[in-house]
């Protein structure tokens, strides 16, 4: 933007923008692989510059990823994504105001979410989390210095835009390692969904400096495994793994623990830190949440939207959801909600209260709590 105004304050370049806005809009359709029809005049006259280089960006880190083939060489991929305007266009037939809506979807990066394939393998592949993992290697569990910031590729202007705009007490905490998802998350029987994880000073900070070095040292190990899919559990053998949080989850599990395996929650390698993982919609803590479009666009959400599909399509995992279903909803978009609901593979509490607690009397909706118990039984069982 910088440099279309510099170019637009000379008249001779009075049409820069327009200039702009075509080539960002034909990069786009180059990666859109439609054989019948290119849109780039459309999707660059009814875009701002600024929008359609954050599509442009949505529309690369979908497809990207890279692969070490030896010591000196890394291989370049683009995932292929085929569009037919034709079929999205038929969408909208019967809609009075079709044309609009139609551009303002494609507009979008839905259909390339809705049509990318997904696997295990390229789901670690476009895993930037993993580069975050590699670099807390020498850190400390806390820290206020830029430099140690733990920010996944790509996101550190939008969460210092947002923090710059917010109380205090939703500032996100990037001077702790983030914790998108936590546990054994692709082999988990339940994943629990909630929004990201909280930070209280005297825990997140205080409690885990004042720990003996190779307890901090567990703590970014265990933290680490989990950024690069190794969890083996929500705790580990080692009680700072519960220390760390407050003991919240070997609270919040107590009832669920005791029905579903017969033991207490306070157990060390109980299996129900095996069996359940969580999955957040936001990596990075807070003391409380507030959302934004900005936070909506960072470029791990791009990856949170990718997992999500590949955990509704190629596992037949059951996930909880704690907080704001409607967020979770737009992730998975209406036809993969409409087949987790189908397939009996959503937990709803029914209610907006913010109580996590797994209890009969929270996860009231469709008997949520003994459908968990029953699950859970099952699969300790096997």
């Amino acid at each position: 933007m910088e440099d279309i105004k510099r170019h637009m304050a000379d008249p001779a370049y009075h049409d820069y923008e327009n200039t702009a806005k075509q080539s960002i809009a034909s990069y786009i359709e180059l990666l859109r692989i439609d054989e019948n029809y290119v849109l780039t005049m459309e999707l660059a006259e009814s875009n701002s510059f600024p929008k359609l280089f954050q599509l442009l960006t949505e529309e690369i880190l979908y497809r990207y990823w890279e692969e070490n083939v030896n010591d000196d060489k890394i291989e370049c991929h683009f995932d292929d994504v085929d569009y037919d305007y034709n079929e999205i266009a038929s969408r909208y037939a019967d809609v009075a105001t079709a044309r609009r809506d139609f551009i303002k979807y494609i507009s979008t990066s839905q259909e390339t979410l809705r049509n990318i394939e997904v696997d295990k393998h390229n789901i670690k592949q476009k895993n930037g989390w993993a580069m975050v993992a590699e670099n807390l290697y020498g850190l400390t569990l806390w820290s206020d210095k830029e430099e140690d910031e733990r920010i996944y590729p790509g996101d550190a202007t939008f969460i210092h835009d947002f923090n710059s705009k917010v109380d205090s007490k939703y500032k996100y905490v990037v001077g702790v390692p983030p914790m998108p998802f936590s546990g054994n998350l692709l082999d988990a029987k339940v994943v629990i969904l909630t929004l990201n994880p909280g930070y209280v000073e005297k825990v997140n900070k205080d409690l885990c400096m004042a720990m003996g070095a190779g307890e901090r040292e567990q703590l970014l190990c265990l933290m680490r495994n989990a950024l690069t899919f190794q969890g083996e559990g929500i705790y580990d053998g080692y009680e700072c793994s519960r220390v760390q949080g407050d003991y919240y989850w070997q609270k919040a599990f107590d009832q669920l623990a005791i029905e579903a395996y017969g033991k207490l929650s306070s157990e060390i390698y109980h299996p129900i830190f095996h069996d359940i993982a969580f999955f957040q919609l936001i990596g990075y803590h807070s003391e409380k949440f507030r959302y934004s479009s900005g936070i909506k666009h960072l470029p791990s959400r791009i990856f949170t939207n990718l997992l999500a599909k590949y955990l509704a399509t190629k596992t037949d995992k059951t996930f909880l959801i704690l907080r704001s279903e409607s967020l979770w909803k737009e992730t998975f978009g209406e036809e993969l909600w409409s087949k987790l609901e189908k397939e009996g593979r959503l937990i709803t509490k029914g209610h907006k209260g913010m109580s996590q607690k797994i209890t009969r009397g929270n996860l009231k909706k469709d008997n949520g709590f003994d459908k968990l118990v029953k699950l859970l039984k099952n699969d300790s069982h096997e």
